[in-house]
């Protein structure tokens, strides 16, 4: 743990950012993931809801429940009407389970733009130490500068690959949610227009 340490902090002050970001970028996906696992086991199985009534829906937790309440008061009313309802209460759902999702991606842009900048610090240290010292420079003195700039570089790009996998992995997961809404919102809008509310 020691020597890793050591070797970070050749990279610079620009390698900490980069480790913010792999921190706060894993905080994120295991929030996620845990948020998303709770999701899956409050979605029941449209067969299973297509053998209910809306009244006995609406007693469900989760987002089944919740949709079944929103159409029971106005399950008569008119068409148009129930279906904003439904895309409203999908749009909101969607939109918890996209949270922080726009951030993880943003950490997976920083992440290679700082290990970019700690690489241009690196060279600048090194060309700094090629000016003041002339032509009696030797590798040993370039050493300090060039393991900066590309330290940083590798740290960068180790943070935003995995950065970037995990917000499209999430991302295709709030897609499924999407569709499975849509799906069970189906079924409930079909027995609100045939009247199967009680």
């Amino acid at each position: 743990m020691e020597s890793l340490l050591a070797l970070l902090a050749k990279g610079g002050i620009v390698i900490w950012p980069i480790l913010f970001c792999s921190v706060l970028g894993l905080a994120i996906i295991g929030e996620r993931i845990f948020y998303f696992r709770k999701l899956k086991q409050a979605l029941p199985d449209p067969k299973e809801i297509d053998q209910k009534k809306l009244e006995d829906l609406a007693s469900y937790e989760g987002p089944v429940g919740e949709m079944a309440q929103e159409i029971l008061p106005v399950c008569c009313g008119d068409r148009e009407f129930l279906e904003s309802i439904i895309d409203h209460f999908i749009s909101g759902e969607v939109n918890r389970a996209s949270r922080y999702l726009s951030l993880l991606s943003t950490l997976a842009s920083i992440a290679p733009l700082l290990g970019l900048l700690g690489t241009v610090l690196g060279l600048i240290k090194a060309f700094r130490v090629v000016e003041e010292v002339g032509s009696q420079v030797d590798a040993s003195m370039l050493a300090g500068g060039i393991w900066e700039a590309m330290l940083t570089t590798a740290v960068g790009l180790s943070v935003a690959i995995p950065l970037i996998v995990a917000h499209r992995f999430l991302s295709s997961w709030v897609n499924r949610y999407e569709e499975s809404l849509y799906q069970l919102a189906i079924v409930l809008l079909k027995k609100a227009y045939r009247g199967e509310y009680a």
